[in-house]
């Protein structure tokens, strides 16, 4: 299986539409992060946020999204319908992996190695390909625990977040968080930024400046004493953060 064409998380603004009434002329896989209206062998129906479906060359293809759009595609071609028979997957069938982060990952590294090209890129991205393959073909018998699994894991991830915002002044380094949540640095990392929308380090930062405002504004504290307080060892390094985030000087918040 070869790719020809890929991109991780790609935008479409509103009301997009896609009308190929002759297909494609390879087969496509996508991943819709939002609920859209699909053309499937159902017919069209609105499917749930994070469907995935493989699109079969020269049949009509078709799906519309009311709300903007971010999606994950790849057109390939080879032998792809005796691989997705290996894991009993049918083409242009919505399938509801329960990883939706692995899914929107693997594609991004799929199209790292296919835009640098470095070696062995087009064996890697068929490994990468299959690997969707088995993601998708675990949907359909993990599903019933997929929901259960996913907000155990967020409410771990809130549980730690919720004790650094308690703390900001401590030092919450990611491996401190992966660890106090029981999960990977890599798997925390990345359920952070999907569920917050914010990497955690930055989410730190803007943490300890909210928290440094209230102090600015309703204490008598310095801005020295206010930057020792909340963690910081360089009052230089205090006052361009705290710039960066509320576009003023905390002297000028404190007068």
């Amino acid at each position: 299986m070869k790719i020809h064409n890929v991109r991780h998380e790609w935008p479409e603004k509103a009301g997009f539409i896609l009308n190929r009434p002759h297909g494609p002329k390879e087969y496509i896989f996508l991943h819709y992060f939002n609920p859209v209206d699909l053309l499937c062998n159902n017919g069209i129906i609105r499917t749930n946020p994070h469907a995935c479906i493989i699109v079969s060359p020269d049949k009509a293809q078709w799906f519309r999204s009311e709300q903007k759009l971010v999606h994950d595609w790849f057109h390939f071609t080879g032998d792809v319908e005796s691989n997705m028979q290996k894991y009993n997957l049918l083409p242009d069938t919505v399938y509801y992996p329960y990883d939706r982060l692995e899914i929107t990952g693997t594609v991004r590294k799929m199209e790292s190695e296919f835009f640098t090209d470095m070696q062995y890129s087009v064996k890697l991205c068929e490994l990468y390909i299959e690997q969707i393959f088995i993601m998708m073909a675990r949907s359909e018998k993990d599903s019933a625990n997929a929901a259960n699994v996913k907000k155990q894991i967020s409410d771990k991830v809130e549980q730690v977040r919720r004790k650094m915002f308690t703390s900001p002044a401590e030092d919450w380094p990611v491996a401190r968080m992966a660890k106090l949540a029981g999960l990977s640095e890599s798997r925390f990392y990345t359920v952070y930024k999907s569920v917050y929308k914010i990497t955690p380090n930055r989410d730190l930062i803007i943490a300890r400046i909210e928290k440094a405002r209230t102090l600015l504004q309703t204490k008598d504290y310095s801005v020295n004493q206010v930057a020792e307080m909340l963690g910081y060892s360089s009052v230089y390094h205090f006052i361009r953060q705290f710039k960066s985030v509320t576009g003023v000087t905390p002297g000028s918040v404190r007068k």
